[in-house]
């Protein structure tokens, strides 16, 4: 009864003690959790070999306690073809002895390398970029990281961990020998065939040059007629980012969508059009074609057309038909063949022309109230109108003789409306479209706001 009792009262504690050293953790990592931001983001400027340039970097530490920061550093070159960063730490000269002349770090001094700020406060930190003589011309590229902690010593060809840091890129190009080249080696989109105006493209820059450039321009595209359905700027809203790097490739996206009309489909086509330099501007270009088909409209405008088709060239046999037919009465009645022969019927505008005579005088009888012709197969036909075996047409008679013609009539008045409309809707000059999910994949790194343990 007594170990009942004991195993009662502990249950409770257990689980309250349990409680704790779960929470403990998190209270301890939720201390170490320190917000930080840093001004400028991006340093761009030209030095020549043998220059010295001051400038300095704003520390501003958004907590509610006094936090030392520490900044040091560091180059970095593009780490894949979203145009993030890898940030490589200084190594030992004796493991590197040309790292002088190429290395944008090694020419950086932080006479502060740390600084205590207060809660809610801001701090400078200065630094010094001295090019040495021998410096190799073209771009370097550097950053200045800071942190709440002192950083690690590097080890040759590892790379620095900076979730822990924000930084302030330097962009430095050295005067000299500077080329500035590239290319475009794709423009795409994600596939060959849409069933609405809207496509995905992909647009890879290579930087073969020396230094870094900022591709600029635009894509324009076009409908099967020549006429501009869309216009997407690339970088003229990116600020100072954007930028490749020499020796590699940067990949830009967007999506495209326009104004879904279910007449203006066809193939469609896309230039895009890029200029970079400082020196001297350049330019290069590409188009990518692809088809915007919506498959149940066209395949309904297509079983239209189809039965169109069928409905004109039957008419224009029946047609043809109708006035051989009228002229071999013709003949028969003048004596010129005999009824069981079978006339040479020459094929002449006026032979092809006697259905409409027939048509018009049967159109006055019923309009006028006058006698009208006799039908074809009358021996009398072709004499007067005063013929007493003449008969007056009514409507019911007159539409069941011309039934054929007015279908034919009422067809060619509803293609001709969707072709109409069709070209009213695929010659408009521009059409309203949309540019989404445009991506420049260069994320700001003037910004912290994790954990920096």
């Amino acid at each position: 009864m007594q170990a009942t009792r004991h195993m009662f009262f502990r249950a409770p504690l257990t689980l309250l003690i349990g409680i704790a050293a779960l929470l403990a953790p998190l209270s301890a990592h939720a201390d170490t959790s320190l917000s930080v931001s840093i001004t400028p983001p991006l340093f761009q400027l030209s030095i020549v070999p043998g220059q010295t340039w001051r400038s300095s970097v704003k520390i501003v530490n958004n907590n509610q306690i006094p936090v030392t920061y520490y900044a040091h550093a560091v180059d970095f070159a593009a780490s894949d073809e979203s145009g993030n960063a890898q940030y490589i730490p200084l190594v030992d000269e004796a493991s590197d002895p040309e790292r002088a002349t190429y290395s944008l770090a090694s020419w950086i001094d932080l006479p502060m390398p740390s600084v205590t700020i207060a809660a809610g406060s801001s701090a400078d930190i200065p630094f010094t970029v001295s090019v040495p003589s021998n410096a190799e011309p073209g771009g370097h590229y550097a950053a200045i990281l800071v942190g709440t902690q002192p950083a690690a010593p590097g080890e040759p060809g590892t790379l620095v961990n900076v979730s822990s840091y924000v930084s302030s890129l330097l962009l430095v190009q050295v005067g000299g020998n500077v080329v500035e080249s590239g290319r475009i080696i794709e423009f795409s989109t994600s596939q060959e065939l849409y069933q609405s105006p809207q496509a995905d493209f992909a647009l890879r820059f290579e930087n073969t040059g020396n230094t870094h450039v900022k591709p600029q321009g635009n894509i324009v595209i076009y409908n099967m007629w020549g006429k501009q359905r869309g216009e997407v700027a690339i970088n003229e809203d990116s600020g100072n980012f954007g930028n490749v790097l020499p020796k590699s490739i940067r990949k830009f996206d967007f999506s495209w969508h326009g104004d879904n009309d279910p007449f203006d489909i066809g193939l469609y086509s896309a230039v895009v059009t890029l200029s970079y330099g400082d020196d001297e501007k350049q330019s290069v270009s590409a188009t990518t074609y692809f088809w915007v088909v919506p498959v149940i409209p066209v395949a309904i405008g297509l079983t239209i057309l189809a039965l169109f088709v069928f409905l004109a060239s039957w008419f224009i046999r029946r047609y043809i038909r109708h006035a051989l037919s009228l002229e071999r009465v013709r003949l028969e009645a003048s004596g010129a063949v005999l009824p069981a022969q079978e006339p040479a019927i020459e094929y002449t505008a006026e032979v092809f022309m006697e259905p409409i005579r027939e048509g018009v005088i049967d159109l006055r009888a019923l309009a006028g109230g006058r006698a009208a012709a006799q039908s074809p197969d009358s021996p009398e036909y072709g004499k007067t109108e005063q013929t007493s075996t003449a008969k007056r047409l009514n409507m019911l008679s007159f539409a069941w003789k011309y039934r054929l013609l007015a279908l034919f009539l009422v067809s060619l008045i509803v293609g001709g409306f969707f072709v109409a409309r069709f070209l009213s809707n695929v010659l408009v000059p521009q059409r309203d479209f949309q540019i989404k999910n445009v991506q420049i994949n260069e994320e700001d790194p003037s910004q912290l706001d994790s954990n920096t343990n």
